[in-house]
């Protein structure tokens, strides 16, 4: 295994997790779901009813830290697409929950659609270097309680790859496991193959919503990968330091991570941080470089804990495709890969609410970039090429060598979007600045590449599955 970007030594790590105990069993986290409540007490915790809040003990959280597994398969709607998390090497997937879309053809934002989850769903199928789906946007048009499940719903029409999401309620993840079985044939197909993996996001500073926590139980109880998602803003809902910022983080992980292996031992489970900063001058968050060290630190804290990670890589608070966006990404998402991350989130979106298709196919590239970046450079034998230099030696050159033919594809990426010609032949070929070569890649990937249709019955299933969910809007 090759040497890894540490932002945080052993002992700071070590200091965090010790922290994070700390608060846990003298503070603890407010849990408003009584039947969770019960069981975190039967399992050991103790609620404090002055500060109406569940204290964990060390002991508690310790041992669900020994139920977890390293190292386990996504499940895709086809196995070709399945991922093996653990196995050193990163995948990506797309921001989740855009409210808005950046129209590729007025440049205008509007709210998304029905239509632009299917176009951006079809676009994640058919990007290399994008490995699974996420709810990049919303489906504005539909009824506003179910816009998730309709969404979900037409993610898992047009890809094949798995689907992340991040339901509204315990009710609407209800409805998506309902959907997932109908495509897989039936709830014990889903346990075996789950083809959709959950998300979920406690409510900083130390609070787990009802509804929140009892997705937990019901995502685990059906054997599905869960993200656990603290969303803590520097300075906001957490502490302005870093350090205290990944403390209280993990505080929140830590408790959602205990839930879910008293209901399952041993369900697969993601450190899926988010820790972002608050801009003081403004009052939002911002894509700073803090986050992306906050990023790479969080995911030393997953390795700590010997389980995989998923964190923000591509993250800009640019609101159009310009440097500001093209730098950020690369900077806030080269931070986490060089320290082993398993997923990078982020993927075609843009100032945080809008999603891009333009966006999306550039990331793609971008992925490629930091991909290669994080594999660095390998020594041995065969690319030593002493012996190449040998024979070849000086006056020569290298162009005609088989050496070359067999390490170039290998050794050196060659992104597709990136103009490397010269500026006579780019000015020839209409001087395309890459946002236009991004809009024609999108439109021939949408022009070309097709889905497979799901079976009529397994699609009736799905739109009867909807319109029960429709109903609960009246």
């Amino acid at each position: 295994m090759k040497s890894r970007l540490s932002i945080l030594s052993e002992s700071e790590i070590e200091a965090i997790h010790s922290s994070s105990i700390r608060i846990l069993e003298r503070v603890g986290c407010l849990v408003n779901s009584p039947k969770v409540v019960k069981l975190l007490v039967d399992a050991g915790a103790m609620v404090d009813s002055e500060r109406k809040t569940v204290r964990v003990p060390q002991s508690l959280v310790e041992d669900c830290l020994l139920k977890h597994p390293s190292s386990f398969a996504l499940r895709a709607k086809v196995k070709e697409n399945d991922l093996l998390i653990g196995s050193d090497r990163i995948y990506a997937h797309p921001t989740g929950g855009c409210l808005n879309v950046l129209d590729a053809d007025t440049g205008s934002v509007r709210v998304g659609t029905t239509a632009d989850v299917e176009v951006l769903t079809r676009l994640i199928d058919a990007l290399d270097n994008i490995h699974e789906c996420e709810m990049l946007v919303f489906a504005g048009d539909a009824p506003q309680r179910v816009r998730d499940v309709h969404t979900v719903a037409t993610m898992l029409r047009n890809t094949t790859k798995i689907c992340g999401f991040t339901p509204y309620n315990d009710r609407n993840l209800e409805y998506v496991i309902r959907l997932a079985a109908a495509v897989v044939g039936g709830d014990e197909e889903l346990r075996k193959r789950p083809i959709i993996s959950f998300g979920a996001s406690p409510t900083s500073p130390l609070e787990l919503t009802e509804d929140v926590a009892d997705q937990l139980v019901r995502a685990a109880n059906f054997g599905l990968p869960v993200g656990i998602l603290p969303c803590p803003l520097s300075g906001g809902t957490s502490p302005v330091t870093l350090a205290g910022t990944l403390v209280q983080q993990n505080v929140e992980f830590l408790i959602c991570h205990v839930i879910v292996q008293l209901i399952n031992p041993g369900n697969p489970v993601f450190y899926c941080a988010r820790p972002m900063c608050m801009d003081m001058r403004t009052g939002l968050s911002a894509e700073e470089v803090e986050f992306g060290l906050m990023s790479a630190a969080s995911v030393q804290l997953a390795a700590h804990y010997k389980m995989p990670s998923d964190v923000y890589g591509l993250a800009s608070d640019s609101k159009v495709l310009d440097e500001q966006a093209a730098f950020e990404k690369s900077m806030i998402g080269l931070l986490p890969a060089l320290a082993g991350a398993d997923f990078l989130s982020g993927a075609g979106s843009l100032g945080g609410d809008t999603a891009s298709s333009e966006q999306l196919v550039i990331d793609n590239e971008i992925l490629g970039l930091i991909f290669r970046a994080a594999r660095g450079i390998g020594v041995n034998s065969e690319t030593l090429a002493e012996d190449v230099i040998e024979k070849i030696g000086p006056g020569g050159h290298y162009l005609g060598a088989e050496h070359t033919r067999r390490y170039y594809t290998s050794e050196h990426y060659n992104p597709e979007l990136c103009d490397r010609s010269a500026r006579a032949d780019w000015e020839k070929a209409k001087s395309k600045d890459i946002v236009v070569r991004a809009r024609e890649k999108a439109n021939k990937i949408l022009k070309d590449h097709s889905i497979e249709p799901l079976d009529r019955d397994v699609e009736k299933e799905l739109q009867r599955i909807l319109n029960e969910a429709n109903k609960e809007t009246t």
